[in-house]
């Protein structure tokens, strides 16, 4: 009688297992959805992505690009444009209540401090180098 009851058994089991593993994968394909959403730029984060830059220089637009990363109120980051080459947001970068703060260096040109905000989609703001002060202004990609 064992005999008879044990392929009753294994059906039973897998029967329970593939419902398992049905629920199971809908639960996880649920919770991957959060990371997927969370991993692109939100509200939370306007400032990680490519940003397309234009430095004003006595009265002209220089055009350059800022990839920029945000790690809680951290900025990093590159830079780059003809004029000075490729460069790095200097350690000590940061994003706070809209305002945003961060030093360039590059092994060609003296660093550049940029200072700025978020206002209607752009970027924009001031930036100091050479003892020169102007505006500069980004949108994102």
């Amino acid at each position: 009688m064992r005999l008879k009851t044990l392929p009753g058994l294994l059906v039973v089991a897998v029967l329970v297992w593939s419902t398992y593993a049905v629920f199971a994968g809908h639960h996880e394909s649920r919770s991957l959805q959060p990371a997927l959403q969370t991993s692109t730029p939100s509200q939370s984060d306007p400032i990680s992505g490519v940003w397309d830059v234009s430095f004003m220089v006595n009265g002209d637009a220089h055009p350059a690009t800022f990839d920029l990363k945000l790690a809680g109120a951290k900025v990093t980051g590159t830079a780059f444009s003809e004029h000075t080459g490729p460069g790095t947001v200097r350690a000590g970068g940061w994003w706070s209540e809209g305002t945003l703060s961060f030093t360039l260096d590059f092994k060609k040109h003296e660093s550049i401090v940029i200072k700025g905000a978020l206002k209607e989609g752009k970027l924009v703001g001031e930036f100091t180098t050479e003892g020169f002060t102007s505006n500069w202004e980004a949108r994102k990609k």
